[in-house]
Parts: structure tokens; C-alpha cells; sequence
């Protein structure tokens, strides 16, 4: 089913008028959307409503029947608006929306409850939404799981000195660019033709298929279908979370009852190569402000659901552009002292490990008996640190 212009032209004359439907989220003056794929969109929705005016009549097997075809058809929409680029707009509006966040909330804290939501695409969620940490921040603040947050810090890095290294040598790699979570698979095309929708028209199409949705009663079992899917659970949770509908301390406790967190903190431990520098960073802070001790790191203990080789310097370094999209969320504030000095000593550290060696996948013999004393000044004082990383060679 293909609408026409003039029916296009209707459905946004008659959404000015619907004085309920939230305000859409901002548009990027610089990316439309097809005309071709709102039309899916909208023929999507006439087939759903379509098939909601006939279910009361049926009954049996055509009722069963009847469910499984309006099932398919809701898994089609969600298509839709993926490949049509609206779909985090569309997120951002119900998730914003007075009238339905309550329910939404309560679905999500069903789905994450009762692990329909899995701990990776929990923890990719968190990460895309700049809470990642206040999340390690609430591991480290649990005597429940402090030990096994520490421990898969232990698995990537061996030991706190190569945590340490690796997080001052990291920090010349890092980035001030804005995180992008790859959230709503955007498929919005630079304007060529007319066959791209006008930045107003958009604006009043979103609100039109935001209040269809509603007007249709499956906004829930949208959302539901959502979080049985990993990647969409991703999209939907991240907006989610960007929007405040739900809070860091609310998911912590909700993923905790349900033994998220185990899974979450095996998937990070699994893919160190992509968490090395965020668990560096947060760590390297809270070591500095004596929140975690070195000795805690490197006699931590638990299960090791990944391989047992460390993480070398480099490899951090490698992995410390897409930490450091996040940095605002997995760094503490540190003080001026702190990071002056890890500023001021990061090139002498490059050269020191240019010319000694990384780490090593075999945890090295290192000597941590007075670093466990005083880790603080090795970190507040990046030429100890140097010496340390020098007398380790000889």
C-alpha cells in the first residue's frame, strides 16, 4: 500500500491539529528521509489497525492465527522505521511522552527483571548512553560484586601496574569527540531530489505516527517485541536511558536481581581489547583517589569466563579511541595535580616503553612490594612512575 502526495498532505494537516502529540525530537537540518520509506511506515500501521478492528470478532484458531500474522506484522514495523532512519526519534518521543513513560518504565524494569534483556546488550546500552560510569562506580561501591569487577581488570591487565602504564600511556590517545552509539542504525540521506521529506513535514509526520502508535494500544507490545531482539534491545534501551526515563541506580539494582551483571561482566571480560581503556581509566582515577588499592587488583579472584593472557600497553593505546568517546562517563573527576602530571609525563612514558617493551601476555615479575605501600605517589608522580617502569628492566 503506497499513499499518495495528497494523502500525505492530509495526514500532516490533521496532525497540527492533535493538540496531545508530544513535540518530535530534533531534526538535523543537513538529513531527510525518504518519502518511499514513511510511506512502509505509514501502510505498516493502516494493516496493524486494520487487523486490531477485526480481533474481537474472531475467536479459535483464526483468533491464533490472527495474533501470529499481527506478531509479524508488528516485527515489520520495527523494520520500517530502522531502515527509514525515525526510529530513535520515534524512541525519544514515547520514551518522553507523560502520558505513557510510567507503563514504559515498568516494562523495561519487567524485561531487565526477568532477564529478557541480556547483560551484553545491557552493558553495550549503558556504554552508548554515557553511564558507563556510574555503573563500574556502583561494582566497586557493592561488596557483592567488587571483587569480581576487580578480578576482570586483573584478567585484561595481570597486574595495577600495567593498569597504571597502560592508563597514563593511553591518555595521549584520547579523544574529545562525542560519543555516537550506534543507536538507531540512522539511514537518513543527504537531500538529492523531492523524493526526500521537508524538515517540517518530518517533524509533523513523527508526532503523526507517534500518536497512530498509541491511538493502535500496541505500544507495549512494540516495546516488548523490541526487547526480544539483542541489537534493537541496544537502540531502545540507549535512548531510554539518555532521555532519564530510567536512572543508573534503578538499572543497577533491577540487572542485580536478575544476575545480569555476571554475564554483562563475563561479555567485557571476553572483549578486552574494546573495554581496556574505559576499565583503565576508571580504575587509574580510583587508585589515585585511594578508592581501590593495588593489592585489590592483583589478588583479586573470581571465574575467568575469557582467556588469561593480559592486555599489553599498546593494545590499550589501540583500544583508547573508542573508550574514550565515553570518557565523561567512565572517568572520576581527578585533581589538577593528578592530571597535570599524567599530562606532563606522557611522552616520557611512550619513550620508556619504546625502548624496554610492553607488557607481556605472561604476567611479569614485577616487584610490587613498595608499590602496594605507596601506590598514590607513583600515580600523583609520573617520574616515579617512569623510574618504576625503568628499574622493571634492569
Amino acid at each position: 500500500m503506497k499513499f499518495s502526495q495528497a494523502t500525505l498532505l492530509a495526514i500532516l494537516a490533521s496532525s497540527a491539529f492533535v493538540s496531545a502529540a508530544p513535540a518530535p525530537a530534533i531534526i538535523s537540518e543537513q538529513t531527510m528521509v525518504k518519502r518511499e520509506d514513511i510511506n512502509e511506515v505509514l501502510a505498516i500501521l493502516s494493516e496493524l489497525q486494520n487487523h486490531n478492528a477485526k480481533r474481537e470478532f474472531l475467536s479459535g484458531d483464526e483468533l491464533i492465527e490472527h495474533d501470529k500474522r499481527s506478531d509479524s506484522v508488528l516485527g515489520d514495523l520495527i523494520t520500517a522505521l530502522t531502515n527509514s532512519g525515525i526510529i530513535g526519534d520515534i524512541w525519544h518521543i514515547l520514551t518522553t511522552d507523560e502520558a505513557i513513560s510510567s507503563s514504559i518504565k515498568a516494562i523495561i524494569q519487567s524485561a531487565i527483571q526477568t532477564a529478557v534483556v541480556q547483560g551484553p546488550a545491557l552493558i553495550k546500552a549503558i556504554w552508548n548512553s554515557g553511564l558507563l560510569g556510574s555503573i563500574f562506580n556502583s561494582f566497586l561501591n557493592d561488596a557483592d560484586l567488587r571483587n569480581a569487577f576487580l578480578n576482570v581488570a586483573k584478567s585484561i591487565f595481570g597486574t595495577a601496574v600495567n593498569l597504571i602504564t597502560s592508563w597514563l600511556s593511553g591518555s595521549s590517545s584520547s579523544s574529545t569527540a562525542a560519543a555516537t552509539p550506534a543507536t538507531t542504525a540512522a539511514k537518513r540521506d543527504v537531500i538529492l531530489d523531492g523524493e526526500y521529506m521537508d524538515k517540517r513535514d518530518l517533524a509533523s509526520i513523527l508526532s503523526f505516527i507517534v500518536t497512530q502508535i498509541k491511538d493502535s494500544g500496541i505500544v507495549s507490545s512494540l516495546i516488548n517485541k523490541v526487547l526480544a531482539d539483542p541489537q534493537a534491545t541496544i537502540n531502545f534501551l540507549t535512548t531510554a536511558f539518555q532521555t532519564g526515563l530510567v536512572v543508573a541506580q534503578e538499572i543497577y539494582g533491577w540487572a542485580k536481581s536478575s544476575g545480569l551483571w555476571d554475564s554483562a561482566l563475563s561479555y567485557i571480560e571476553a572483549n578486552a581489547g574494546t573495554w581496556a581503556g574505559a576499565i583503565a581509566s576508571f580504575l587509574g582515577n580510583a587508585l589515585t583517589k585511594g578508592l581501590v588499592s593495588a593489592s585489590e587488583i592483583d589478588n583479586a579472584t573470581g571465574s575467568s569466563a575469557a582467556s588469561t593472557s593480559t592486555v599489553s600497553t599498546r593494545d590499550v593505546a589501540a583500544a583508547a579511541a573508542p573508550a574514550s568517546t565515553t570518557a565523561k562517563a567512565v572517568t572520576t573527576t581527578t585533581t589538577a595535580a593528578v592530571t597535570a602530571a599524567a599530562a606532563g609525563n606522557t611522552n616520557a612514558l611512550d619513550s620508556l616503553i619504546n625502548q624496554y617493551g610492553t607488557a607481556t601476555a605472561t604476567a611479569p615479575t614485577v616487584d610490587t612490594g613498595n608499590l602496594a605501600n605507596n601506590l598514590n605517589q607513583l600515580v600523583g608522580a609520573a617520574n616515579s612512575a617512569a623510574a618504576s617502569l625503568k628499574r622493571r628492566n634492569y
